[in-house]
């Protein structure tokens, strides 16, 4: 059933617009509405609203006192999924002669999201351009929504463009732009780095190398200290077999934000192995664990001791230090590898228990939105729950609480 909150406040919206409408004019004073009209107000009150509301659509007057009636109902059946119907009022709007252009303007831009909940996403930016240059009022918001598009659609370089068009030009002497609120929660400022990374990815994987340093030049001009922009230089770097450049790139993330150390550490392994110097990546470790303690550091120490100095002391060391941090991935590896060293063969009952903590440990979240609690086994810079960028990092380890 229908939220009777929502359909008194619509009610009352009708009620008003007619009255007003009522006392327009003598010929609207002495009109009689239809049947129709009435049929359809009786559903809206009985909560029924699907039945007649096409024809309760139909018969409402579409002039400037019944204006606010059209938007609310139109803002009702989109909330409640019913786009098509939405569609039909705002189009109504439109097409009537004697509303005047900021209401126009306002009901352009109703139905251009309305075609965006329709995922008919093409005719939500022609609409959205055309209000761009029609209404000065109404531009902003209009490019929100097109920004909105665009992430959905991946074109990130229109993307970065409409984002780029929301923010004033730069203070003299490189003064910092003032945060301007994007199509989310979040600033322009927070997404347009990301959007130039994005463009980045595209490019690289289309071949076009000095396409993709283009577009990381234009993200870091836009935020230097952005954890991923320098993720991807370093990226870069090692690409190039440049592996000094990429351990000194990969350093900077820890003032950035030692969340993302775990990021780092595969390309940091490969080039400390190719300079021969892995006694310095095991420092580098242990001193990273010490003050930033996260799974991902931890199973890497692990495994380095297990390479360099084997499994029993790799086994040791992870049951000296979950004892006062717990992790179900650490937990399923030290197992695994006593059970490797102590026996050739598992009982059947632990075999089972293995395997089932195995399932659990994969299945465990690795990421953590920051903003919203979504998990994931892998990071994404762009958050599938809450639709923030930049909110997922790496999970900590989860300290025991001394009795």
């Amino acid at each position: 059933m229908a939220d009777p909150i929502l359909f008194a406040v619509l009610f009352c919206a009708v009620a008003i617009g007619w009255l007003f409408g009522r006392a327009a004019s003598t010929r609207h004073r002495m009109q009689p509405r239809s049947s129709d009209y009435y049929k359809g107000l009786n559903y809206l009150l009985d909560a029924k609203p699907d039945a007649e509301m096409d024809t309760f659509i139909a018969s409402l007057d579409v002039n400037e006192e019944t204006f606010e009636t059209h938007m609310a109902l139109g803002h009702l059946l989109r909330k409640k999924g019913e786009v098509q119907r939405a569609i039909r009022v705002h189009q109504n709007l439109l097409n009537a002669s004697d509303i005047a252009p900021d209401h126009q303007h306002s009901a352009h831009l109703e139905l251009a999201r309305d075609y965006i909940s329709a995922g008919l996403l093409d005719r939500a930016e022609h609409l959205l351009l055309d209000l761009i240059s029609e209404s000065p009022q109404r531009a902003v918001e209009a490019r929100r929504y097109l920004i909105e598009i665009y992430q959905t659609e991946r074109e990130w370089e229109k993307a970065a463009a409409m984002a780029s068009s929301l923010l004033s030009k730069k203070a003299f002497f490189g003064g910092k732009q003032a945060d301007v609120p994007g199509p989310g929660e979040q600033s322009v400022n927070v997404l347009l780095p990301h959007f130039y990374c994005e463009l980045c990815e595209q490019q690289l994987q289309q071949g076009n190398r000095r396409g993709a340093e283009e577009a990381l030049e234009a993200a870091a001009r836009e935020d230097g200290s952005n954890v991923r922009v320098t993720l991807m230089y370093a990226r870069l770097a090692f690409n190039d077999a440049d592996y000094e450049q990429t351990i000194s790139l990969l350093h900077q993330v820890e003032h950035q934000d030692p969340d993302f150390l775990p990021e780092t550490l595969p390309l940091l392994k490969v080039c400390y192995t190719e300079l021969g110097r892995q006694h310095d990546f095991s420092l580098f470790l242990r001193a990273s664990l010490a003050k930033y303690p996260t799974t991902g550091l931890m199973l890497a120490l692990a495994d380095h001791v297990k390479d360099f100095e084997g499994v029993e002391n790799a086994a040791a060391f992870l049951a000296d230090y979950m004892r006062d941090s717990v992790s179900l991935r650490g937990l399923y590896r030290l197992l695994l590898w006593q059970l490797e060293s102590d026996q050739d063969q598992l009982p059947s009952h632990l075999e089972i228990a293995m395997e089932l903590m195995k399932q659990l440990s994969e299945k465990s979240p690795a990421y953590r939105c920051h903003h919203c609690g979504f998990g994931g086994r892998h990071l994404h810079w762009f958050c599938p729950g809450c639709k923030f960028w930049g909110s997922i990092k790496p999970m900590g380890v989860t300290k025991v609480l001394s009795q």
